[in-house]
């Protein structure tokens, strides 16, 4: 059937060949003219909507106006192109009287069906509307073109007229019938397939001609399987963008996790940075306090109601419903969306009501897997839909960095608290003080000691002591705050630092440093309603970058010269220095060849006269065989490594000329002999190497003062075990303390020669030590005068009670002893 009509109009075509001919090159003339003007228009279009989008997506549009400008002088076929943003209003236009009039829709055709229009309707309006992203924002706009109606068909209507008579005089009536069959069977089905591939139409026709219908059909269903397929590429890219927005602000803000300079700097830029997203509109960051969530974080806030400190919740140990307690309490993201069909009083769902935002999530800020929470970040945004999977998902992992970074930072300021920081007072220690002074050493610095403390944490134990030391800072902190650059700082146990800034007058310094020590020594500290009286000794230094250690220096010599208060000399003279270094030449040369010697003073019973014990007294016979006493080199041995080897040279000589004797001998240790560890391994090992222990008395300098009963009582119970006695020396001296004999368990109390040697005119010197015999004597410990120098001492020595006594009126140092 389908041949047999084909042969038909084949036949009828050849009979009649010169006016299809005619017919046929009108026809198709004009259908070549308005398919070359619609594919013309078309092109021109294209390249229109990209010059368009690019120019409104770059920092100029107004290049827009250039561009419209450009192509009507170009096209002959175009009267007047506008462009319209939204639809309503013309934004621009190349004929500017057109500039915000407002478009009349339906007077435009769509340019797929320009053509059409062109043929048909004689319509010379026509649309095109298309897509550009100003930021992550999708806009549409719309190009509306008028065609210039006397060009295009002027031309057509000469066309007709030329073939308008051609086909007159050719075909006649015939022809003009074979004419329409052609063109209703041929051209016009062509012409339609034509129109729907131009066009990308999805609806088909049945053709006279079935290969016409085949074909249409096949264009239809590709063009609607590439419209779905365009489709879905679109929702894909849009979502591509919007993702990659959140990408890059998470990507900001990990940037502040590494910049931000602390916790609130990095929490109030992450909740900036996270509400410039073009989705997302208010955002807030609480961590938990006490058991509720405080907000200490906001972006801008439209609704005014957010403050630092505004709680979102209480009860965090609960297993309430509310979203932002469950997203703290379970530690997993909750997400609400159509919030405008909810109801609650809740503070986050009061904000979304005054902002108008959509929807909602409160994401746990945890540091780890395996931590809890430490806080809620909260986000709202306009739109109800809610938040895409994928983008819940990268908020979480950003809540985490943010929650990991958090606990970071508070964790390095607390250990810097810790670090900079003195328990016990609350003060800068001693980091923070040589941080200080990295940044500035020219200052003054004196270092205030709190005069015996360790008899204090002895006494009263260490809760009293402790006490006593934040005391003493709070009032410290108290006083300075009348002084301008004065800054304080905690050292040791019991030593603080005053820091000098800016001050030049050492007098002025020292001045108040003497207040302050007067000022101490009149306050009265109150501890659990225990009342303690504090002494200080002061050292200074000042404008040095040894100042520390210059400030210690000073601080000792004070306390070796029972000063209150001691200024460092920045240089000894020059005479002193070569005097020092003479000494130590010859003490280590004494001590090379052997000319550190014990010389021996007895010790008589002042009811028998007899004698009951020696002393022994170290003396270094110089290389002319003259004898020098301990005060003219002891103290700069006591500066150097030489005096441990001076002890045990007394010890090693003494032990040897005593080893067979039957009266006992005394040997004198100072403090820093008793804390030397290995010199009482070499002590025990010779007194048990000679059995001495019964015949061997310590004598421990009592004028320099005891601070470490502790280890000092260790060694005199260590001694006491193998049998040996301990004495206190000079007792009345310096720093005198009863509390040695309470602490200390001493068989012998030898009383100063300052003491001794004013009782036959001295009242005040009388009674002291008569109170210390008494004292003494009610202990069961012995007493034993020294400087005994003439009889008139005596006589009051045994008046007294004394038990035994030293001096020069019974005998002199020898290096021979004297049998009693």
């Amino acid at each position: 059937m389908r041949i047999s009509k084909i042969a038909l109009i084949a036949l009828f075509l050849f009979g009649f060949i010169i006016t299809v001919l005619s017919g046929g090159f009108y026809f198709l003339e004009r259908s070549v003219m308005l398919r070359t003007v619609a594919d013309g228009l078309n092109q021109s279009f294209f390249h229109l909507e990209e010059e368009l989008k690019k120019a409104l997506q770059s920092p100029h549009p107004e290049d827009a106006q250039a561009i419209l400008d450009r192509i009507v002088v170009i096209n002959d076929e175009i009267e007047e192109v506008s462009l319209s943003k939204d639809g309503r209003r013309i934004d621009i236009s190349s004929s500017r009287s057109l500039r915000g009039n407002l478009v009349h829709y339906n007077e435009y055709l769509p340019v797929s069906q320009m053509e059409e229009g062109l043929s048909r309707n004689h319509c010379v309006k026509f649309r095109s509307e298309f897509h550009y992203f100003k930021g992550d924002v999708n806009q549409h706009a719309q190009i509306l073109v008028k065609i210039d109606e006397g060009y295009v068909f002027g031309r057509l209507n000469q066309i007709a007229l030329f073939y308008g008579v051609g086909i007159f005089l050719i075909l006649g009536f015939l022809s003009m019938m074979v004419f329409a069959i052609a063109r209703r069977y041929l051209v016009q089905p062509l012409e339609r397939v034509t129109r729907h591939a131009q066009e990308g139409s999805s609806r088909n026709e049945t053709y006279f001609i079935h290969e016409f219908s085949e074909l249409d059909r096949t264009l239809s269903e590709s063009f609607s399987a590439m419209r779905s397929q365009q489709s879905n590429l679109q929702e894909a890219l849009d979502e591509t963008r919007y993702l990659d927005g959140i990408l890059r602000t998470v990507t900001d803000i990990n940037q502040l996790l590494i910049s931000a300079k602390g916790v609130q700097e990095l929490i109030a830029k992450s909740v900036n940075r996270l509400s410039e997203h073009p989705g997302y509109a208010l955002c807030w960051l609480a961590l938990e306090k006490e058991g509720r969530i405080e907000v200490q974080a906001f972006s801008a806030d439209s609704t005014r109601y957010l403050r630092v400190g505004t709680v979102m919740g209480y009860g965090v140990n609960t297993n309430a419903t509310d979203p932002v307690l469950r997203a703290f309490v379970h530690s997993e993201s909750v997400a609400i969306d159509h919030l405008e069909r909810l109801t609650s009083t809740a503070p986050w769902h009061f904000i979304a009501e005054l902002g108008g935002y959509g929807s909602f999530i409160a994401l746990p800020l945890r540091p780890s897997v395996h931590e809890k929470p430490t806080g809620v970040l909260g986000l709202y945004m306009l739109r109800s839909e809610g938040f895409d999977p994928k983008e819940i998902a990268m908020l979480e992992e950003l809540a985490g960095d943010i929650g990991f970074a958090i606990r970071a930072f508070t964790q390095r300021e607390q250990l810097e608290y810790h670090l900079t920081t003195d328990p016990i007072t609350s003060l800068p220690n001693r980091v923070s003080l040589v941080d200080s002074l990295s940044l500035n050493s020219d200052v003054v610095l004196a270092i205030i000691n709190i005069d015996r403390f360790s008899d204090i944490n002895e006494v009263y134990g260490i809760t009293i002591g402790d006490g006593v030391l934040a005391g003493y800072a709070h009032w410290l902190s108290r006083v300075i705050l009348a002084h301008k650059g004065l800054s304080l700082y905690k050292l040791g146990s019991d030593e603080y630092v005053l820091l000098f800034s800016g001050w030049n007058d050492i007098d002025r310094c020292r001045e108040i440093l003497e207040q302050l020590i007067g000022m101490s020594a009149k306050e009265v500290f109150v501890v659990e309603e225990i009342e303690i009286e504090l002494t200080i000794t002061v050292g200074m230094a000042a404008h040095s970058d040894r100042i520390l250690e210059q400030a210690t220096v000073a601080l000792k010599q004070a306390k070796y010269e029972h000063q209150s208060i001691q200024m460092y000399g920045s240089t000894p003279s020059r005479r002193d220095q070569e005097n020092n270094i003479a000494w130590y030449k010859r003490i280590k040369e004494a001590i090379e060849e052997s000319r550190i010697v014990p010389y021996f003073q007895p010790i008589v019973d002042n009811k028998t006269a007899q004698i009951v014990k020696y002393e022994a007294l170290i003396r270094l016979i110089d290389k002319d065989g003259s004898v020098i006493g301990p005060y003219s080199f002891l103290a700069i041995a006591k500066k150097t490594r030489l005096y441990g080897q001076l002890t045990r040279i007394m010890v090693e000589k003494t032990i040897e000329r005593f080893k067979n004797s039957t009266i006992p001998v005394s040997v004198n240790l100072s403090t820093e002999d008793l804390l030397n560890t290995e010199l009482a391994d070499y002590i025990e090992a010779n007194i048990l190497k000679h059995a001495m222990g019964h015949a061997v008395i310590f004598e421990i300098l009592e004028s320099e003062g005891i601070d470490n009963y502790t280890e000092v009582s260790a060694f005199v119970d260590r001694f006491k075990s193998i049998g040996c006695h301990f004495a206190i020396d000079d007792f009345g001296s310096g720093y005198s303390n009863f509390d040695h004999l309470l602490k200390l368990n001493i068989d012998t109390l030898k009383i100063d020669g300052s003491l001794i040697k004013n009782l036959p005119h001295d009242r005040n010197a009388r009674i002291f030590v008569q109170h210390i015999r008494d004292f003494a004597f009610e202990m069961g410990i012995n007493t034993v005068a020294e400087f005994v120098a003439d009889e008139e001492i005596y006589a009051w020595v045994k008046e007294i009670g004394i038990d035994a006594s030293q001096g020069y009126y019974f005998y002199e140092p020898s290096a021979t002893l004297i049998e009693g």
